[in-house]
């Protein structure tokens, strides 16, 4: 193996074997590892084979590694994640921290900083924020409306439905009830109507001017807020400066929000409650603050001090000192607080009035009785007679009739004057009675009932009214609706109504694991909410040797992320498993023998928590190899020497070569030299020969030099035309230099003959045997012939002067002469030509003629014609080629002179 794979090897997550085996791990251990192929060593396999099966089980190594560091970043993984479970959700608790963090510094009244955060909190965290009329989630882009008082949050449709529906429900009602008389014969009218309509919640009330017509932000500064991802949702993101409530001067300098304004943060100079201390910087939410000193105010008996601890000078306790007092009239005596000193026994005062016959009538008093009430002016019983009498005397009746109006206010009292109340009314009177089915006379004292039930539905729209001679304003339902509220625990308790039951109003608290953390949420929904996060340690505990301390929490304990650290009995090794701790591992595994019914059928998932033997011991450690090449660092688990699979290298007896066998072990480890258990040299002289020298050395492996080569070569000569014979030592010598080869070579291999070879020109060379081109190819002194423009004229040169001035022979009269000779030759071809051409033509015409010319022609006339036509064209086709002929031979024999 090179260098480059070893280190690359060592660069992986688990170090490869670099020496292709698996010696010194135990059975246990080979199980745990992927089988591979066993690697052969050099003995029983070749090298190429042997290096493909060493890499194919460094891989799988390096292959089952991975996937056990993928395990634990999945266990990591999951960990992580149930650890963001506990904490709620992870973005839901950052925000709850942050809210915390921002009103942290609010002081003064906590319930208004926590209504400020819960609302603040249910519009951060998806799906909190419910309509208490349709029921529906409060989504970021929705348009809302918030009571005033309880700072609900509801869809403005919703709204706006709830109200006109309320409104036009109580309008109905009131158009249907109707005055009616009472049992004195009053006439009672009906109510007045109260046009007003009430939060779905808190039931506050509002005019129906208070209709929400419009989507605005909290603060009522902007309509259709637009829905921004940075801002909080349904707000402007402007600063609230609403009027903080108390009044105090000053206002919200939050940004836009739900839900009530927070106490005011402002800081003021003021001094305590009871302006004995010096002023401080506080609070303007906590001006009204409290020294240690106390009050020196007297109390509401204007005798004690307060002596109570700083506070308002109108705020001072009653007095709490007792003493015994007397009565307003005082006729008893008991011990009271001093503040009560004035009290009443209750007794009639009974005192006598200064006319000494009657005594006073009131309850126990202080100061005089006054005058007897009889000694003033009087009149008869029934109220006509007045007289003045003193109070011993009685006035008597004036025996006039009463005519006092009796209870029923029509009719007057027809007894004589009398004293004490007038009795009941006995004139018989027509009366109906109230749901009008029966009418007869009664006495009008009397009040006149029918026994028939109202068959009518109670405004609930359930119950019928069931109410014996029902004038038809039938009463409110007054049965409980007694339906399961949705929370599934409690039930409404409200009247009889239309369409579902509100929510539940109750609180229900639920607790951490431990139970040491509480929190009320609103009853139902414990289960979305959650337990509260606990920061008390878990009590549960550890399954492992470990103590894994952890926050209380929901479900299994999170595993143990701590170092094993037990002996390593897997590997027998002196080191401490380093792996993570594996005494409690939660194990899935499937029923093998599960046969689905279908496609829709999963096998069951068995959940274990197991204990896991250690794993092998992935220690590094050094180990050479057999060989003593190399010391790497190995796991412990295989740290048993092998071969590296790199050549043995040891130095053979030769001199020249090594051993080729693979990492062997040897007897002698000091020294470098050829070992017995190596393989010795069997290949012949490797030494390289002179440069040129194809002949091998035929001595055995051998250090250089070799003996010089005495082999008979021949070679052709420069110009190929003899044979040279000579030693190859003397051709291709190593101890000569460069220039002195060449010089020997270029003497050797002439032959002394004349070259054989032609210059460009394509005579031959004058030069003796030569190698290379030829030299002076321009002083060519052979004779070639030249020729004028026409080529009439010839003349002979040397070689030389035709290649420079290949056309300086020029014409004379003779070329004209056959040239115009030529011209002569071509004209009359060209004439007879024409002539074949027009005679064709004329042919042609008149077979024509004859064709579509009808009777008009005679027959031999025409054959006449047609005969002649024949000799004419046959005549021009023997002398043109007659006169061409004659032509050529003058012309040649021009020129042959």
């Amino acid at each position: 193996m090179s260098t480059r794979n070893r280190h690359h090897h060592k660069g992986n997550a688990q170090p490869a074997n670099p020496w292709g085996n698996n010696a010194g791990s135990s059975d246990g251990q080979q199980q745990q590892q992927p089988k591979v192929k066993n690697v052969k060593t050099p003995a029983n396999s070749g090298g190429p084979s042997s290096s493909l099966k060493k890499s194919e089980e460094k891989f799988a190594q390096a292959h089952q590694k991975n996937l056990e560091a993928a395990k634990k970043y999945a266990s990591q993984q999951s960990y992580e994640s149930s650890e963001d479970e506990d904490e709620r959700g992870g973005s839901d608790g950052a925000a709850q921290d942050i809210l915390g963090s921002v009103l942290k510094n609010y002081g003064g009244g906590g319930g208004d900083i926590g209504k400020t955060q819960e609302y603040l909190q249910n519009l951060l965290e998806s799906r909190s924020a419910v309509c208490l009329i349709c029921i529906g989630t409060v989504k970021r882009a929705d348009s809302i409306w918030s009571c005033k008082s309880c700072y609900t949050f509801f869809h403005l449709l919703c709204i706006q439905r709830w109200a006109n529906d309320s409104i036009s429900q109580k309008r109905i009602s009131h158009e249907q009830q109707e005055g009616y008389y009472n049992s004195r014969g009053e006439y009672i009218p009906k109510p007045a109507l109260s046009v007003h309509w009430d939060c779905p919640k808190c039931r506050k009330e509002y005019e129906p001017v208070d209709i929400p017509r419009h989507y605005e932000c909290f603060c009522a500064k902007e309509l259709n807020p637009a829905n921004h991802l940075w801002l909080i949702p349904h707000s402007c993101g402007e600063t609230c400066r609403k009027r903080l409530v108390p009044d105090c001067g000053h206002n919200c300098v939050l940004l836009c929000h739900p839900g009530p304004c927070p106490p005011c943060p402002q800081t003021v100079v003021v001094s305590c409650k009871c302006g004995q201390s010096n002023a401080k910087t506080i609070r303007c939410s906590q001006r009204s603050w409290t020294c240690l000193k106390t009050c020196k105010l007297k109390r509401n008996c204007g005798i004690h001090e307060c002596g109570g601890v700083c506070h308002a000078a109108s705020e001072c306790p009653p007095c709490t000192s007792r003493s015994k007092q007397k009565c307003a009239c005082g006729s008893r005596t008991k011990e009271v607080n001093c503040s009560e000193s004035r009290w009443s026994c209750g007794k009639v005062c009974g005192k006598k009035y200064a006319c000494g016959l009657h005594s006073c009538e009131k309850v126990c008093h202080e100061g005089e009785c006054g005058e007897c009430p009889l000694g003033l002016p009087r009149t008869c019983p029934c109220g006509k007679t007045s007289s003045v009498a003193s109070c011993s005397e009685d006035i008597g009746t004036c025996g006039d009739t009463c005519q006092k109006y009796l209870e029923c206010e029509q009719h007057r009292c027809s007894e004589r004057c009398h004293v004490g109340k007038c009795g009941q009314c006995l004139e018989l009177v027509r009366k109906a009675c109230r749901c009008g089915s029966l009418s007869k006379e009664v006495a009008c004292h009397k009040v006149l009932n029918c026994d028939l039930k109202c068959k009518n539905v109670r405004s609930c729209g359930k119950h019928p009214c069931n109410r014996k001679c029902c004038d038809g304003q039938c009463p409110p339902c007054d049965k409980v609706c007694g339906k399961t509220l949705p929370c599934g625990k409690h039930k409404c308790n409200s009247l009889c109504h239309h369409g579902p039951c509100y929510p539940c109003n109750q609180k229900a608290t639920v607790k951490c694991r431990c139970t040491g953390t509480t929190q009320e949420v609103p009853c139902g929904r414990e289960k979305k909410i959650g337990a509260p996060k606990c920061r008390l340690p878990c009590r549960i505990h550890s399954k492992c040797h470990h103590t894994n301390p952890h926050h209380c929490h929901q479900g299994d304990c999170p595993p143990c992320q701590k170092i094993c650290d037990l002996p390593n009995d897997t590997t027998n090794c002196s080191h401490p498993c380093a792996a993570k701790c594996h005494d409690a591992v939660r194990v899935v595994t499937k029923d093998k023998n599960f046969k689905p019914v279908g496609p829709w059928d999963v096998p069951m998932e068995i959940v274990e928590i197991k204990q896991l033997p250690h794993p092998q011991c992935q220690v590094p450690v050094p180990v050479t190899c057999i060989g003593g090449h190399e010391t790497v660092q190995w796991p412990c688990y295989n740290s048993k020497p092998a071969s590296c699979g790199r050549e043995c290298g040891r130095a053979l007896k030769c001199g020249v070569h090594t051993c080729p066998l693979q990492c062997h072990a040897f007897k002698k480890r000091d020294t470098t030299e050829e070992d017995p258990r190596c393989q010795s040299c069997t290949a012949g002289c490797l030494i390289p020969r002179p440069a040129g020298c194809s002949h091998p050395c035929k001595r055995p492996c051998h250090p250089p030099p070799c003996n010089p080569c005495q082999a008979p070569t021949k070679v052709a000569c420069h110009c190929g035309l003899t044979q040279i014979f000579y030693k190859c030592h003397e051709f291709y010598s190593s101890d000569k230099t460069e220039q002195e080869l060449v010089a020997f070579r270029e003497g050797i291999l002439s032959c002394g003959q004349k070259c054989i070879k032609n210059f460009s020109c394509g005579h031959r060379c004058n030069s003796t045997c030569h190698s290379g081109d030829c030299p002076n190819p321009e002083a060519c002194t052979k004779k070639v012939k030249i020729t004028c423009e026409c080529r009439h004229r010839r003349l002979e040169v040397a070689c030389s002067a035709a290649r420079t001035n290949p056309r300086s022979l020029e014409c004379d009269e003779s070329c004209k002469t056959v040239k115009a000779a030529k011209e002569q030759v071509l004209t009359e071809r060209e004439r007879a030509q024409k002539e074949q051409e027009e005679a064709e033509n004329q042919r042609e015409l008149e077979e024509y003629e004859r064709k579509v010319g009808g009777r008009k022609k005679h027959r031999e006339r025409k054959r006449v014609q047609v005969e002649e036509t024949k000799e004419s064209n046959w005549m021009v086709m023997v002398a043109v080629p007659v006169g061409v002929l004659v032509l050529a031979v003058i012309v040649y024999f021009i020129l042959l002179r």
